[in-house]
C-alpha cells in the first residue's frame, strides 16, 4: 500500500473539501473564467505529445487521482464534471488529486480554454526524438490498419489553411509535420519569441517563424523526455511539481495494439529520404530547447517551466535529436541531412519543394 499525501497540510485539507464548492465554479452552462482563483480545481492535465509516454504517465498518476486509462479529449467543463462526479466512483473516491489526459491538447487551441478557466492546472508534456515518435505512431496505426498503402512518404505533404489538423492535410491523424514539437511548445508563450528565436522556429513553414502566434498560456508546464520515464529523478521532481510526497511509478502502459507484424524498419535504405525530410525538424527542436526553453527552466525567477535535470540529462537527450537515430545521415553545411559520404548541393526553396513532392508521390 502506497501512502500518498499532499506535501502542504493546508492544501490537503482544502482538497478534502473542495468538491463541496463544485457548483460555485460554474455559470449557467460552463466553468467561469478563472474558476480556480480561490483554489486549484484540476491539479494536473497530461496534454501531450502523443506517443511520448503519456499513457504510462497516466497509469502511474492514477495512484493519486481517479481517472480512466485513455484519452479524455473533452471541453474543460465536461472534464471537470467527469473528475468530480463520475471517475471517483469507479477509480477511487479516497484519491484527493484530480487529473486527466489528452495528448491532442498540446497541438491546436485546446489549452486556450484551460488557461482561461483553470490557469492553476499544472500541465505535463512529454517529447521524444521526432523520428522515433513518427515510427511509434506509424507502427501503432499500421497494426490497426489506419495507414496509407503507399507508405510513410504519403504523409509528407505540408498543409495550409483552416482544414489542417496538427499541421497535417486532409484531416490526417498524423504526418511528418506533426513532429514539429517546438512550434507547439513555443506557442505556449513561455519564451520571449524574439526575432532571432523565430528564425529557428520552422521559418519556412506556414505556421512557423513570424507566423507563429503566442497563446500566452498561464498554466505552468512540466516537460520530460519519454526515455527518462524509467528514471526515479523524473518522478521525484514531478511529485514536487504537483505537491505530493511520492508518486509510485511501477506501471508501464503501452497504447500499442497487441499485434506487431506490421511494424516498419525505418532504418532501411528506402526510408533514408523520409528521415532526411524529418531530421531538420528534429534539429530545430533540439536547438530551440537548448537555447530558449531550458534557460527559462533554469531561471530562479520563473516557476512556470519545470524540466527535470534540464542542464544535464535532459540537455544530453535533446542534443541527440540532432542525430539520425539510424546513424546513416549527417547534417550538411546548408542544414539538410544527407547520406554519409554524399556531398550536399544547395537548392532553391522551389527546387526543394519540387523534390519533396516527387518523393512524396514515389
Amino acid at each position: 500500500m502506497h501512502t500518498i499525501t499532499a506535501i502542504d497540510n493546508n492544501t490537503q485539507e482544502y482538497m478534502k473539501l473542495r468538491s463541496d464548492n463544485y457548483s460555485s465554479w460554474f455559470g449557467p452552462s460552463k466553468l467561469l473564467p478563472n474558476a480556480d482563483e480561490n483554489g486549484t480545481i484540476m491539479d494536473f492535465a497530461i496534454v501531450g505529445f502523443a506517443k511520448c509516454g503519456t499513457t504510462t504517465m497516466e497509469a502511474n498518476l492514477g495512484y493519486i487521482a481517479p481517472m480512466p486509462i485513455g484519452d479524455i479529449c473533452t471541453p474543460v467543463s465536461q472534464t471537470v464534471y467527469y473528475s468530480y462526479k463520475s471517475w471517483p466512483k469507479e477509480h477511487g473516491e479516497e484519491k484527493l488529486f484530480r487529473g486527466t489526459k489528452c495528448p491532442a491538447f498540446i497541438q491546436g487551441n485546446w489549452l486556450d480554454e484551460w488557461s482561461k478557466h483553470l490557469p492553476r492546472t499544472k500541465l505535463i508534456i512529454g517529447i521524444r526524438h521526432p523520428v522515433a515518435w513518427f515510427k511509434s505512431f506509424w507502427d501503432m496505426q499500421a497494426n490497426r490498419g489506419n495507414v496509407p498503402l503507399g507508405g510513410p512518404y504519403e504523409l509528407t505533404t505540408p498543409c495550409f489553411g483552416k482544414s489542417c489538423r496538427n499541421g497535417c492535410p486532409g484531416r490526417q491523424l498524423f504526418c511528418l509535420h506533426r513532429g514539429r514539437f517546438h512550434l507547439a511548445l513555443a506557442k505556449l508563450g513561455k519564451t520571449a519569441l524574439t526575432g532571432e528565436e523565430r528564425k529557428m522556429l520552422a521559418p519556412n513553414d506556414a505556421d512557423g517563424g513570424e507566423n507563429l502566434r503566442s497563446s500566452g498560456i498561464k498554466n505552468p508546464i512540466f516537460l520530460y523526455d519519454q526515455q527518462e520515464l524509467s528514471q526515479d529523478y523524473v518522478w521525484e521532481e514531478l511529485a514536487e511539481y504537483l505537491g505530493v510526497n511520492h508518486i509510485p511509478h511501477d506501471k508501464y502502459q503501452s497504447s500499442h495494439p497487441k499485434r506487431h507484424d506490421r511494424n516498419l524498419d525505418f532504418c532501411e535504405e528506402k526510408y533514408d529520404d523520409f528521415r532526411a525530410m524529418m531530421m531538420p525538424y528534429a534539429y530545430e527542436l533540439s536547438v530551440w530547447l537548448q537555447e530558449y526553453l531550458i534557460p527559462v527552466a533554469n531561471d530562479d525567477g520563473r516557476d512556470d517551466v519545470v524540466i527535470p535535470r534540464a542542464d544535464s540529462s535532459f540537455s544530453k537527450r535533446v542534443e541527440d535529436y540532432k542525430n539520425d537515430p539510424c546513424g546513416k545521415l549527417i547534417r550538411s553545411d546548408n542544414g539538410t541531412y544527407v547520406r554519409s559520404g554524399v556531398t550536399a548541393v544547395a537548392v532553391s526553396a522551389g527546387e526543394a519543394a519540387a523534390a519533396d513532392e516527387a518523393v512524396a508521390g514515389a
